[in-house]
């Protein structure tokens, strides 16, 4: 009986370990969308009409740019660090507030994004990800797991768009109109 008992135990602590990483899962595909827009613009005052031809692309994850760390079930915490190392031997960090009552991040973490002022936790390919979970600076709970980037390849968009802007930077280098396009057709999936 005794041995029954330890064993589900043993059971139980491992299966609320098996559910930690990310809520969409840790298994990502990336895809390249590209397509083609067309833009018009006012030209202001004394200028006449512009236009220019733009391709567009960009690389998104199927399940989401964004998404919630889930941490092991029951354990309390304040604080989460994730820290990903990556094939290429890099590696980036990020500290979040976590919600022990749902079991996951406060807020949704960038995985994908990479802008002038925000870095993505993955890259493509094989990622560990280590997590500490901190409760009042105390560690309650650490532990890793890996989540994958696949390469989903190339999408092209069947359709070109034309776009008419009173900006006329939109006519030098597209603007926001990429994201629009995209957006508007489903980033070609």
């Amino acid at each position: 009986m005794k041995f029954v008992l330890a064993l589900s135990v043993l059971v139980f602590s491992f299966s609320s370990y098996a559910e930690v990483g990310f809520k969409n899962g840790n298994e990502r595909t990336a895809v390249l969308s590209e397509g083609r827009i067309f833009v018009h613009c006012d030209g202001g005052i004394g200028g006449g009409p512009t236009s220019g031809s733009f391709r567009c692309t960009e690389e998104i994850l199927l399940t989401g740019e964004y998404d919630y760390f889930v941490g092991p079930a029951s354990v309390p915490g304040d604080e989460v660090t994730l820290v990903a190392r990556h094939e290429d031997g890099s590696q980036r960090t990020k500290t979040v507030d976590y919600d022990s009552a749902k079991g996951r991040t406060k807020k949704q973490i960038n995985l994908w994004i990479a802008t002038l002022l925000q870095r993505p936790l993955l890259d493509p390919g094989k990622n560990i990800v280590s997590y500490k979970l901190t409760k009042n600076g105390k560690i309650t709970a650490a532990g890793e797991f890996i989540a994958t980037v696949k390469d989903g390849g190339r999408r092209t968009c069947s359709r070109s768009a034309t776009y008419w802007s009173n900006i006329s930077s939109d006519c030098q280098n597209g603007g926001s109109l990429c994201q629009r396009y995209f957006s508007e057709n489903n980033y070609c999936l």
